[in-house]
């Protein structure tokens, strides 16, 4: 009996022993083989990662002016695992939030450590969820892009989708320069989902600016001009360019109607094209400087030479060409002054359409002019061959042709600068913390300086005494053309009786800073003349921004006076 009971507790001696063993094995195994597992597990309970988005770029005028900056938002996430009761929350942030509550309870059923509630709700709403202490529940900052000025420059600027990237404008052409690195921070947290310690794992950061060749004051009333003159002819839409002849620096750019980048949820896709370099159309009298400077540059006319113009009706192949007015014999340069449709047909079919297609192209026509911003337009030149028995009359009037208004800006800034053709451009610089770009600026020649010259004085005639007398400014030497183009109805399936587009392309002469101001503007009504509707809105802003310049050039020289009393 005594042995029988030795050895029953000898076995179960050994059986803890054994048993020892394994537990000791199976400590083992989980500390040294599955210890990644548990410390990954243990961090998931307590640790979450929030991403963190750089900040993005500002864009500022040409002085300095802030059109596009960041300002400080609040976004609402959540933890799931750490909602208690989710009927009760669903039901309160949905109501705070002015959230779907289908959605929202869908969101918070995932099996995620972390979902996006809202993104960069007001400052009221952040406090009012942070007040509520719901389990789980969190805010964190984000930047919000914000547009100061709101609807001026808009189909400039473009806007940003909610991560900041951009979706139209400068923000999606520079959007590689404008947008920061993105970083993450991760959150400690104690059982009850309180945060007790962040440290940063990456440090987002900070995108370059970039620095524009708008003036925000020209913008400004270059925008306001053009509205009032879509009111009062209660027109279509309309667009203007105001331009550097020389460097191609785009001082202004509008569009009309606009609206406001900060109410992004309320902008359709439709609304952030450019018009300016978007649209293209038949552009009317205005295209016949391109068979003007065809005609010098291949001196086959003095001005003086007579061009019979038919009483103001001239049978050509398909149809008759007329005149605005039934004019008989007019000098080489009085068909431009006093815009004789029959006179430039004459004129460009004497130079053959060969010469007329060659300076069509030269002169940037039939491709995009590289503006630094998307949605460009090529607009549509037909090759020779494709050119039809009446194509070779009306091309050179403007019609079965598609221009879009900066690439007529272009045309008249070669008559300004002495025969280039420059590249248009917006941007100026681009700057960040050690890196600064200045963007080159690139022009060809394309006629003489003689050419230019010659035409120009033509043109400056034609606001003179000619059709372009309403962009008339006292005082200042200024040039330019009318256009008055009917449009093509496809329904009717030939040109419109009543829908025109008015426009008027023109410079400021021997000035500091050679301008070109091109004005279009689409279906006018009650008058639709270029020289009527277009004129009178160039000379209303070429006025503003002469008046503006010379301040600008007043001020410095009292400046330079100030600092070089100072230094003797």
């Amino acid at each position: 009996m005594k042995k029988c009971e030795q050895l029953r507790i000898k076995y179960i001696y050994f059986f803890f022993i054994f048993l020892f063993v394994i537990l000791s094995a199976r400590i083992g195994y989980l500390q040294v083989f599955k210890k990644k597992f548990f410390s990954s597990l243990a961090q998931s309970q307590y640790y979450r990662l929030i991403p963190l988005k750089g900040k993005r770029g500002k864009i500022l005028d040409c002085k300095g002016r802030i059109l596009a900056n960041g300002i400080n938002s609040h976004s609402i996430f959540a933890d799931p695992s750490l909602i208690g009761n989710l009927d009760e929350t669903v039901e309160v942030i949905s109501s705070k939030l002015a959230l779907s509550k289908k959605e929202l309870k869908s969101k918070l059923q995932k099996k995620k450590r972390f979902v996006w509630i809202k993104r960069k709700v007001s400052w009221k709403e952040s406090e009012e969820i942070k007040l509520l202490k719901l389990n789980g529940i969190m805010s964190i900052r984000e930047e919000k892009r914000f547009y100061p000025q709101e609807n001026l420059s808009f189909s400039i600027l473009g806007i940003v989708d909610i991560d900041n990237k951009g979706l139209g404008g400068l923000e999606l052409s520079y959007d590689t320069y404008l947008q920061g690195k993105d970083g993450l921070v991760r959150v400690l947290q104690d059982a009850s989902g309180e945060s007790i310690f962040t440290p940063l794992v990456v440090i987002p950061a900070e995108g370059a600016d970039i620095i524009l060749t708008i003036d925000s004051q020209i913008q400004y009333w270059t925008e306001n001009y053009l509205e009032e003159t879509i009111k009062k002819f209660s027109a279509k839409k309309g667009s203007v360019v105001v331009m550097n002849a020389h460097t191609g620096g785009i001082l202004a750019l509008a569009d009309y109607p606009s609206v406001n980048p900060n109410q992004r949820d309320e902008i359709f896709f439709g609304s952030m094209k450019n018009c300016a370099i978007a649209d293209y159309f038949e552009p009317g009298s205005v295209f016949k400087v391109v068979t003007l400077l065809a005609a010098v540059g291949e001196n086959k006319f003095s001005d003086e030479d007579i061009i019979w113009c038919e009483k103001g009706k001239f049978k050509i192949p398909g149809t008759i060409l007329h005149d605005w007015k039934p004019y008989g014999e007019l000098s080489f340069k009085d068909v431009f002054k006093k815009s004789s449709n029959i006179g430039v047909a004459k004129i460009a079919s004497s130079l053959g359409k060969t010469i007329l297609y060659r300076y069509i192209k030269k002169l940037g026509f039939g491709e995009k002019t590289g503006v630094d911003l998307p949605g460009e337009s090529a607009g549509v030149v037909k090759l020779p061959h494709k050119w039809s028995k009446t194509s070779k009359f009306i091309i050179p009037i403007g019609q079965e042709i598609g221009v879009n208004l900066l690439q007529l800006t272009r045309l008249f800034s070669v008559v300004v600068n002495g025969g280039y053709l420059v590249k248009p451009h917006i941007v100026r610089n681009i700057r960040s913390q050690g890196f600064s770009k200045e963007i080159a600026q690139d022009k060809k020649r394309v006629v003489s300086p003689s050419v230019a010259q010659r035409v120009k004085n033509i043109l400056i005639e034609v606001v003179e005494e000619g059709t372009g007398k309403l962009a008339r400014i006292p005082g200042v030497k200024v040039g330019g053309k009318t256009g008055t183009a009917q449009k093509y109805d496809p329904k009717i399936k030939k040109y419109s009786p009543t829908k025109y587009r008015a426009s008027f392309i023109g410079f400021i002469d021997d000035y500091r800073q050679p301008l070109v101001i091109g004005v279009t503007i689409d279906e006018p009504m009650k008058f639709h003349f270029g020289g009527v509707v277009a004129a009178p809105l160039f000379k209303e802003i070429a006025q503003k921004v002469v008046d503006y310049l010379d301040m600008d050039v007043q001020v410095a020289e009292k400046q330079e006076h100030k600092t070089t009393q100072l230094g003797h």
